[in-house]
């Protein structure tokens, strides 16, 4: 995928360094985990070979029958059985540690603070206003200005890292910025409650995630009263929940049909993986490193010359350089 990606130096180079440093930590975890496995299986063989040695040597001795060595000898065997799975239960708890830490980092985490009283936007233009953010001991977002009127639709594309994905997750808040600020028709989405913010905006997320149960139960979590014809309704205007790359022409052009209509009026910040979502917008912004780098109309950004149209590029062939190599200045 990497090779028909046309990411065939330093992204094969960067998964080398990942690979390699998962075998480091797999070795590492591995070593700290022998000398108690070894001591444990060692001290309990020592354990049997003693009462085996003791029993036999009783029972030549005539101090008790062959009937009590064999009891004791199977006693101690059952007895050993628990103690060695204690090696395989310390192995799973050390491999549960990594998960039980990431969530008590998200149970400690501090929520954000919610406004007193929450303003209610009339309209739903956006702005992003000398926005920084920083995340990871990294700058994703630095200086970033962008209006966009109610409306209109944004199409925000860049190589990866860029910072696209976090403008959205500005946007619904699920961070704070360090620096600027993010408005909804001029009220900073600090000033308005979470359940206020969610009734304006709705997230299509890169991954579906879908519960065990029925299509029907997973389309009445957004809204649980909803009745059988509004469910019916809302499936039907989605078309079909699998990524458009996995489908034939006529069941993606049928899932974009239905997404230009559920879009229809509305202000769009996408994040464009695909040329045509550049074609149909009314700006593209090309990101990169977590500032604007050119933006206009698609059109407008081909005949430029600049960023933009090599990237295009390389999306549209099964080979090419990375979308940066050809990006002027």
């Amino acid at each position: 995928m990497l090779r028909a990606g046309g990411r065939t130096t330093e992204r094969f180079r960067l998964l080398d360094d990942s690979l390699r440093e998962v075998q480091r930590a797999s070795r590492r975890s591995t070593l700290s985990a022998l000398p108690g496995a070894w001591g444990l299986t060692l001290t309990v063989q020592a354990v049997f070979t003693v009462l085996l040695t003791l029993g036999a040597y009783l029972a030549l001795g005539g101090d008790i029958g062959v009937a009590e060595v064999l009891t004791i000898l199977v006693l101690a065997a059952r007895s050993a059985d628990p103690l060695l799975s204690l090696t395989d239960i310390g192995g799973k708890l050390r491999g549960a540690r990594s998960v039980l830490a990431s969530l008590d980092a998200i149970l400690r985490t501090e929520p954000l603070p919610e406004p007193a009283e929450s303003s209610q936007p009339a309209v739903h233009s956006l702005e992003f206003e000398s926005v920084a953010f920083r995340h990871g001991g990294r700058t994703v977002i630095g200086g970033l200005s962008l209006p966009m009127p109610e409306g209109q639709r944004l199409a925000v594309v860049g190589p990866s890292g860029a910072g696209k994905s976090a403008l959205l997750q500005l946007l619904a808040r699920f961070y704070d910025v360090d620096a600027g600020a993010v408005r909804i028709e001029g009220v900073d989405v600090r000033a308005i409650t979470t359940k206020a913010l969610m009734e304006r905006i709705a997230i299509v997320f890169q991954n579906a995630y879908l519960y065990d149960g029925t299509i029907e139960e997973n389309v009445r979590l957004g809204r649980p009263d909803a009745g059988e014809a509004e469910v019916r309704a809302a499936a039907a205007a989605v078309r079909l929940d699998e990524v458009t790359s996995a489908l034939d022409p006529v069941n993606e052009a049928a899932v974009h049909e239905g997404i230009e209509r559920l879009m229809a009026g509305r202000t769009v910040v996408v994040v464009a993986h695909r040329m045509r979502t550049g074609q149909r917008a009314d700006r593209v912004v090309f990101l990169d490193g977590g500032r604007i780098a050119e933006e206009g109309s698609h059109d407008e950004l081909l005949r430029s010359g600049g960023c933009y149209a090599p990237f295009r590029n390389l999306t549209l062939s099964s080979a090419g350089p990375h979308p940066m190599e050809d990006c002027p200045g």
